[in-house]
């Protein structure tokens, strides 16, 4: 297998730019962070409001809502093992701090979460790193379990959130891809994570509120400057139809006061079987793999590896194969 290329930033942002735009068709108004990285860009701009992105060397995609109760944690799980299912090596972030329960739909117990990787107590080599905080979940991908219940953690100081997020590239070794499954919200604990990200995944439902809130935290983001690459999740919807609604209520917003076009990415169905799985503590995609939500769960993770042309590794030659814009490892 021939070594993949390594691609500057500017055509590592053009083809994602592209990729993502393929989704709904022409015209898609975004910006990577490529671009807000390149010597063009760096010198008609002020000083960024935020810490420079780091340089991870594989994609990060985030999964984030406006507003709680959407089922983002639900699509963030089985949208994992459903990557993993097809041969990529996944590492999901459960990043809502201080309220996590990923590891609950999954069902494990974990005994070290994501606080281990602040120093909280100051207690000297108390820190863990988050390769040493992950476990293997049900479907095969790893799970840095979150934090519960600890209100220090969940109001971080900014340079605590900093250690979290140094320890993203700890993830890079033994992954292909990592998700993050941010809070809800407007929060710094959310937007943090959401910086971080190369595509930025806002999973709504067709209530208003949740529609409302979906908007309020991209044009946050989007006024705040450096903007990440969005596309939409429609959850909980009844068909096809209700989830070109919800885009095009949402699309039509963000295009008019953001000069932002939003592709949809995936929708996800109301399904019975998601309810049931969550009170069983066990992910849909492995207890019923054959009902709709399931099914259109892995639409969106074949969707998503074509948008980030991203796929599994060759264990061989330790060779990755996929596109050369992940810096040529």
């Amino acid at each position: 297998m021939s070594s993949p290329t390594t691609m500057p930033p500017r055509d590592q942002a053009s083809r994602l730019r592209a990729l993502v735009s393929s989704l709904s068709g022409p015209g898609v108004s975004i910006v990577t962070w490529a671009d807000r990285n390149s010597p063009a860009s760096a010198a008609n701009r002020p000083a960024p409001a935020t810490p420079v992105r780091r340089e991870v060397a594989i994609p990060v995609v985030a999964i984030t809502s406006g507003k709680g109760g959407v089922g983002k944690t639900s699509v963030s799980v089985n949208l994992a093992i459903a990557l993993a299912r097809r041969g990529v090596r996944i590492s999901l972030v459960d990043a809502d701090l201080g309220l996590a329960n990923a590891d609950l739909l999954c069902g494990l117990n974990p005994t070290t979460r994501l606080d281990a990787a602040v120093d909280l107590s100051r207690t000297p080599g108390a820190r863990r790193s988050l390769e040493q905080i992950a476990v293997k979940a049900p479907g095969g991908f790893r799970l840095v379990p979150g934090s519960v219940g600890l209100s220090r953690f969940a109001n971080l100081q900014p340079a605590q959130r900093e250690q979290v997020l140094d320890g993203l590239a700890d993830l890079e070794r033994e992954s292909d891809l990592i998700l993050i499954d941010t809070g809800a919200g407007l929060n710094d604990g959310v937007t943090s994570f959401v910086r971080e990200a190369d595509l930025v995944l806002v999973v709504a439902t067709p209530e208003p509120t949740s529609i409302a809130d979906s908007y309020a935290l991209m044009k946050c983001l989007v006024t705040e400057g450096h903007p990440p690459v969005f596309a939409l999740v429609a959850n909980m919807v009844e068909s096809e139809s209700e989830a070109l609604n919800v885009h095009q209520r949402l699309a039509a917003t963000c295009k008019r006061f953001l000069g932002l076009t939003l592709p949809l990415v995936g929708i996800v169905r109301h399904d019975e079987a998601l309810i049931d799985s969550v009170r069983e503590r066990r992910p849909v995609m492995l207890g019923t793999p054959r009902a709709r939500c399931s099914r259109d769960i892995e639409d969106l993770a074949a969707r998503l590896m074509r948008t980030l042309n991203v796929g599994p590794v060759d264990r061989r030659n330790g060779r990755r194969t996929l596109f050369g814009w992940l810096s040529g490892r």
